[in-house]
């Protein structure tokens, strides 16, 4: 038994202490809250001062009451941090000392209650507590008192010896992770094999705690040398069903609660019967309703956000004579509105003593920034929780990595090129002074900076893998040095994000559809630009990135293809010598990667669809260098240029998605357009011949300033078939020519009167056009699927 069981009840007698003499902060305020209607969106509760003291009731009835509270993905987020909007204090982040006020307030209105975690309670963790080993944080989670935690995939980054020799036996509470086999110390953790129990209110409470799927691509690979990762839901559907089994050799529990480090909204309703209650975590995006599981069975189910912004509760009706359980409350409390600022179980000595200790090292300022840069985010408000779009954030790292290959490595190759993955990117830079502190918060891994060399076809194939269908996000949109520019098949990337929709639905099998994801895969990256020429197949491409993506991270596998030279210089620091010799003082706001869409057709019009041409942060779609339309132009016959069409781009945020900024032009050539002959093979549009003739059209991006820079994508679209009849028929001197119907087989046995002649002829052709015309976008809308391929330049 850990030290903080025996003293459980010491705990008791605190918060009871708190609600006596700190009435203020305990006490319930007028007009409570509700809770989340069962089955309904989330909710998230807005708290006065200790509104958790209101806690719910144990039934009259004699029904034992189990009431959960729950933080997720922590990240050692210690101090309170308030932020200016429009001119009103806003709390951005609570604080540890709230959080233990409001965990005492709930203690000593309900004794049945007990604190758990999903996980990442350490690990890319703020700056306060990952310059000191985390040891704070774990310092605070002891004194609250966490009953349970599961493993995160940050637990995990130090590999199997911190994890044994360290973690373990420094976090005063069992850490779960029941589908990792092959660490003994972590298996032996609670009562073994990820699983723990305990007694509340006279009902044993069982807790079995799984770390995402995705923990082998999350972590470097040594990390998790002699360990395996078995599968999330059907490990712990095996563990729930064992502990209400009826075989006591096994252990047995009354409620059974599944500690998931993977987005509860998304694996939850997957669980068997035996599942009462699910915290979800891993993916900071919250959560609160009740589901039915696999089984017909109701799921409470809560995910609370990201760094101590929500505090999850779930609470729980168990009949002491039949075993039935019912959920009373389901629900987020937004702890970023609570006034509960007590002093709790001494957590605001640890946290000012973290404070004094990590502030010595990260006051001195390494560059003044004329600007931000920001992660990606869904609503504007949740900075780096859209890790599936480009950020300028991931790519100014990418350009310090590229600058560092050039100056101090300069390898053998072709093209030397920076990647960032965003996931490894922890905070925005801000505008003003950078201290070594805040640098280190934007990157707190310390991962080993290194290079590898890739062909041309390798690199576009780990570009293709930033689409994920088979994990918690689509995708992850990688930062990129300001020397390359991807065009991205919009098509395939569409296919791509339907298959992800499907498997994290639970609706198909990532194995059922592989196949299907790999064809859209070897078709979503169109092309690449790099150093302004296209990258060819057998170009020899030199990588600069951290240790960990160089060795196949978040599912970049591609990277392993290449022996990767260890350089021992931290990734951090050549990031922060790049920002202190002034690489970044302003940010390239043009997106480098963008999705491309073309659908034309036979009659010299094309539809061309652009996606992902903004960045997602509000201030920096209306800065001056941001993209503010787009403008087509053609070459006509007499060496002149006609402008075609512009459109305004569209700047509203596509959530977990990497096409912020859309547009869509619709193009018609003019009859004195300059051709070519449409190339053979190849992707090429829907009526694209090699046998006819083809407009170049060529598209240039529009800043707010009035600036512009040319897109690389060209399209290729065939010129009307009357116009190319007129031109390969009619001669100059005659402005008609009428045929006979059995010289012209096009008319011939049409029974087309022979007074129409070739006029009928193309009348027909061009009838017959637009019916297949008509069939493919009837046949689209019916596949939901958008244009077809574009044509290649």
């Amino acid at each position: 038994m850990r030290p903080q069981h025996l003293v459980r009840a010491s705990v008791s007698v605190t918060a009871l202490a708190l609600a006596v003499f700190a009435p203020a902060a305990v006490a319930p305020p007028a007009g409570a809250l509700t809770s989340a209607q069962v089955g309904g969106p989330v909710v998230v509760a807005a708290p006065t001062a200790g509104l958790l003291a209101d806690a719910v009731p144990a039934d009259e009835g004699g029904a034992a009451t189990v009431n959960l509270l729950g933080i997720t993905d922590f990240g050692g987020h210690l101090e309170r941090v308030s932020t200016q909007s429009e001119g009103v204090q806003v709390v951005a982040e609570p604080g540890a000392v709230t959080l233990a006020c409001e965990v005492a307030a709930a203690r000593a209105s309900q004794p049945n209650t007990l604190l758990v975690s999903t996980g990442d309670n350490v690990g890319g963790s703020a700056y306060i507590s990952s310059v000191l080993d985390d040891q704070p944080t774990i310092d605070i989670l002891g004194a609250i008192g966490l009953d349970v935690t599961a493993a995160g995939n940050h637990e995990f980054d130090g590999g199997a010896r911190d994890l044994s020799s360290r973690l373990l036996g420094a976090i005063d509470a069992p850490v779960l992770a029941a589908n990792v086999i092959g660490n003994d110390a972590l298996s032996a953790e609670g009562d073994g094999d990820g699983v723990w129990t305990t007694e509340v209110d006279g009902v044993t409470v069982g807790f079995v705690g799984v770390v995402t799927d995705s923990l082998p691509t999350l972590v470097a690979e040594t990390a998790l040398a002699g360990m395996e990762v078995t599968d999330l839901v059907e490990t712990a559907n095996a563990r729930a069903a064992a502990l209400k089994d009826g075989d006591e050799s096994n252990g047995e529990a009354d409620v059974v609660v599944v500690l998931a480090h993977e987005d509860a909204d998304v694996y939850s309703n997957q669980f068997n019967g035996s599942v009462d209650a699910v915290f979800g975590g891993h993916t900071h995006h919250p959560h609160a309703s009740a589901v039915t599981g696999r089984d017909g069975n109701r799921i409470a189910v809560v995910q609370s956000g990201q760094y101590g912004e929500l505090l999850g509760n779930i609470t729980l009706s168990v009949d002491r004579d039949s075993g039935a359980v019912s959920v009373l409350a389901v629900k987020n409390i937004d702890l970023t509105a609570s006034t509960c600022t007590a002093d709790a179980y001494g957590v605001q000595a640890i946290v000012d003593q973290a404070a004094r200790d990590s502030r010595v090292a990260g006051s001195r300022v390494l560059t003044a920034l004329d600007r931000s840069f920001y992660r990606g985010t869904n609503d504007g408000s949740d900075p780096g929780a859209n890790r599936s779009t480009e950020s300028t954030a991931a790519n100014v790292i990418a350009d310090s990595y590229r600058a560092w290959l050039t100056t101090e490595v300069e390898p053998d190759g072709d093209h030397y090129i920076g990647l960032m993955n965003p996931g490894g990117v922890r905070a925005d830079y801000l505008l003003g002074d950078l201290t070594e502190g805040e640098a280190y918060t934007v990157q707190p891994f310390g991962n080993e900076m290194g290079y590898a060399t890739y062909s041309g076809a390798q690199l576009k194939a780990v570009l293709a893998q930033q689409w994920q269908p088979d994990t918690s996000r689509p995708l992850l949109m990688l930062g990129v040095s300001g020397n390359v520019r991807v065009y991205i098949d919009q098509d395939a990337a569409d296919e791509l994000e339907e298959y992800w929709s499907r498997i994290s639905a639970g609706e198909q099998a990532a194995a059922d559809l592989e196949e299907a994801v790999d064809a859209a895969r070897a078709r979503v990256i169109r092309s690449v630009y790099v150093d302004d020429v296209e990258l060819a197949d057998d170009a020899s491409v030199v990588v600069a990135s951290n240790s960990f993506m160089l060795s196949g991270g978040d599912g970049f596998t591609g990277l392993r293809e290449a022996t990767v030279s260890g350089t021992g210089v931290l990734d951090r620091t050549v990031t922060a010598e790049y920002l202190q010799a002034g690489g970044a003082v302003s940010a390239d706001l043009a997106k480098r990667q963008i999705g491309v869409d073309l659908d034309a057709a036979v009659g010299g019009t094309a539809t061309v669809r652009f996606t992902g041409l903004s960045f997602t942060a509000a201030s920096e779609q209306t800065a001056p260098g941001a993209a503010q339309e787009v403008t087509a132009t053609v070459a006509l016959a007499d060496g002149g240029t006609q402008q075609l069409t512009s459109a305004a781009i569209d700047t509203t945020v596509t959530p977990e998605l990497p096409e912020t900024g859309t547009t869509t032009l619709s193009i018609a050539l003019p009859a004195d357009v300059a051709t070519t002959a449409c190339p053979a093979g190849g992707r090429q549009g829907e009526g694209v011949s090699a046998a006819g003739a083809c407009a170049v059209v060529s598209f240039t991006l529009v800043a707010r300033d009035g600036s512009t820079r040319s897109v690389d994508f060209q399209a290729l679209v065939p010129v009307a078939a009357a116009a190319a009849q007129a031109e390969a028929r009619v001669p100059a001197v005659s402005n008609q020519v009428v045929v006979a119907p059995e010289d012209e087989p096009t008319v011939a046995g049409t029974g087309i009167p022979d007074s129409l002649g070739s006029a009928g002829a193309t009348a027909l052709a061009l009838l017959a056009a637009a019916g297949v015309a008509c069939y493919r976008v009837v046949r689209r809308g019916l596949l939901g699927r958008l244009g077809a391929v574009p044509s290649d330049a």
